[in-house]
């Protein structure tokens, strides 16, 4: 029997039932035959065959005694989804039944690209079953065999197996159960974003035809490391089990019943939607219920991406439980509980949190919201223990009311501070926008350098930040903060820090100094004794991983000073050595050994720094030296640079090692 195109065209029916009224047809010819004859082999042909949506070219097919089954199409083409499959061939037997025209059912043997898979049919009395057993099929083949190009192209290794079971009944929608078994995936795409190595899964699920078609579907990550963008996860230390219910209805996807567990460290449950098209933009994905349980949920989750911002390594105890939503782009938090959570650096000893407990309801104003903790650590700086209120909205968190803690002898009061989480709106993406005001009020240097591990010194650091904003992972400052120190002030201005907690933190801003006394100035850094009075300033500050690479600087005395002041040995001496010149006086001569102390009219010292050198200038300057002290009286000593361009490190280490030295003695 040969025919140039074939159709089934009752495309409402069972896909499956079709195909075997197609095969019923090669025995129809057989009916009259005689039982006792041997039966003839019977061929069919046909350019193209059309089974509901699925259409076949070149197709052959031929039945050897009554029995052997062979049938072969050169293409396979899905209507639907649009996709080509390649050539399939099938070398079967019929089983049961005699005549052939009686059979049940057939087992054979399915090959596609010099692949195989096991292939059985079982007539059903209303309906026919189908199973396909696939066993170590390379996944970069099936890829072929689909016609993906694109997902060929990141694979690099990895097998397929399974078994899957196929029942259409006419009575009944049509289901399909089965096992798939993904083992050694490695794949990689060609951005680096997305990426694994030994992955194994197993999935199992039922689905079922309809209206409305769906599936229930569950399985385990089993081993191999993952890589989505920043998030990262190892599956060596434990497997994470899954299961999901994807609905379709009128072209939307939705998942329904998500969940994740892994142990006792992560349960998520959940659901979304992706409207027809794939439209990811305008997708829902709600959580109802996410619990963390630290330091497993940390370590495993959390602290690759965490690393970004230097956030690793730290030791993180208690648990969280939260919920929350995104809808089309737009973030909405839900309940948030914080249960003893400790956040500890205990790597850089940069901060520590501990015994956080918090229970916040966004957008109920009936609850009162609140944060507490037992302990609060920047550095060495030790804030106690607190409580404060919540204003508490879906994407956003603000204090009710100022908070005030006692810092440093003085008082800190924050008086504004709010997080905008997210995708609450249009322009924020990626990360949380925080703005914050804080007073400071009388804090203790001493107390304050003590901590920082600086050469100590006195003064009160007091003034009020007007606003603070952390967007795009930009930390801007409004205003100013002024330090009251060394009997004068200096102001910091413009401050601006990007990736404050990542790799190579950048600062600008611009640093005005007015009236510090020398004299405690150049004492509390063992400098030598100058008395006197000091203005200056820092312009195009830029710093890289908190090391200066550019400013334009000057420390000098002001013009208002007229009166002389002294300047000890020691300071003349260290003066030299920073300005890489000399005294015009001998300081060893016999007659100077007798004086521990000379007079100075005015001093001043500048540099501009430029790819690690510094561009040297003073009060004044001639066509072979700078002019950095202006001696008076007897005996006058006047102090120049002859170097104009200064090696940055080498100077920083001269200023370490000044810094460093013993401190000034009578006749040193």
């Amino acid at each position: 029997m040969i025919a140039q195109n074939a159709r089934v065209a009752n495309r409402r029916a069972d896909p499956a039932r079709q195909a075997f009224v197609v095969a019923l047809a090669f025995f129809c010819q057989w009916a009259a035959w005689p039982a006792t004859a041997a039966l003839p082999p019977v061929e069919f042909s046909a350019a193209s065959v059309e089974i509901g949506e699925l259409r076949a070219t070149g197709l052959e097919v031929r039945l050897e005694n009554g029995r052997e089954l062979e049938a072969r199409a050169d293409q396979w083409r899905h209507q639907a989804i649009d996709r080509v499959f390649a050539a399939v061939a099938l070398d079967g037997r019929l089983v049961d039944g005699q005549p052939p025209w009686k059979a049940t059912g057939l087992s054979g043997r399915v090959r596609t690209e010099g692949h195989e898979a096991d292939l059985t049919l079982r007539r059903q009395e209303g309906g026919v079953e189908a199973e396909l057993v696939i066993d170590m099929l390379p996944l970069a083949s099936l890829a072929d065999i689909a016609g993906s190009t694109d997902l060929a192209g990141w694979l690099t290794r990895g097998t397929v197996s399974a078994r899957l079971r196929y029942a259409g009944k006419a009575e009944r929608e049509s289901a399909l159960t089965g096992t798939l078994r993904i083992g050694d995936l490695a794949f990689d795409s060609p951005d680096g974003r997305f990426a694994a190595e030994g992955l194994d899964f197993v999935v199992e699920g039922e689905w079922a035809g309809s209206d409305a078609p769906g599936a229930d579907l569950r399985g385990t990550l089993a081993s191999g490391e993952l890589l989505i963008d920043s998030f990262y996860r190892d599956f060596s230390d434990g497997t994470l089990d899954f299961a999901l219910q994807p609905r379709w209805r009128q072209g939307n996807l939705s998942l329904e019943n998500i969940r994740l567990t892994d142990r006792q460290f992560l349960q998520l449950r959940g659901r979304a939607r992706i409207p027809s098209g794939g439209d990811l933009q305008n997708a829902s994905i709600t959580v109802d219920r996410l619990e963390l349980a630290f330091p497993g949920a940390y370590l495993r989750y959390i602290e690759p991406a965490a690393a970004t911002w230097t956030l690793d390594g730290l030791s993180v105890t208690g648990g969280m439980v939260w919920s929350g939503s995104w809808n089309a782009g737009v973030f909405r938090s839900g309940d948030l509980e914080l249960r003893d959570l400790s956040v500890v650096d205990t790597t850089a000893n940069r901060f520590a949190f501990t015994g956080l407990e918090a229970t916040l309801r966004p957008g109920d104003h009936r609850f009162d919201s609140k944060l507490a903790w037992r302990g609060l650590l920047f550095g060495r700086i030790n804030l106690g223990a607190g409580e404060v209120a919540l204003d508490s909205e879906p994407g956003a968190v603000a204090l009710r009311r100022p908070l005030e803690l006692d810092v440093l002898g003085g008082r800190l009061r924050l008086q504004d501070f709010r997080i905008v989480f997210p995708g609450r709106s249009e322009d924020l993406e990626g990360e949380p926008d925080i703005r914050l005001r804080v007073g400071l009020e009388a804090l203790d240097m001493k107390r304050l350098t003590a901590a920082m591990d600086w050469p100590s010194f006195e003064g009160k650091i007091s003034g009020e930040i007007p606003g603070v904003r952390f967007q795009d992972g930009v930390l801007e400052v409004d205003g100013g903060i002024r330090v009251n120190v060394f009997d004068g002030r200096i102001d910091l201005q413009d401050l601006r820090i990007e990736r404050p907690f990542g790799v190579l933190p950048s600062l600008a801003g611009t640093v005005e100094i007015q009236d510090l006394d020398l004299e405690q100035l150049t004492r509390t850094f063992s400098f030598g004794r100058i008395a006197g009075r000091l203005d200056g300033h820092v312009h195009e500050l830029r710093m890289l991983d908190w090391r200066p690479v550019a400013f334009d600087a000057w420390l000098g005395t002001p013009e208002r000073q007229q009166e002389k002041n002294d300047i000890s040995r020691q300071a003349v001496n260290r003066l030299t050595t920073i300005g890489g010149g000399g005294a015009t006086a001998a300081l060893t001569s016999p007659i100077l050994r007798l004086f521990n102390s000379f007079s100075y009219r005015r001093l001043g010292l500048g540099c501009r720094l430029r790819n690690d050198v510094c561009e040297v200038r003073g009060i004044g300057e001639d066509d072979v030296s700078v002019l950095l002290l202006e001696g008076a009286g007897i005996p006058k000593i006047t102090i120049r640079a002859f170097n104009r361009r200064v090696d940055w490190p080498q100077m920083v280490a001269n200023l370490l090692a000044i810094s460093t030295d013993s401190p000034e003695t009578p006749g040193n």
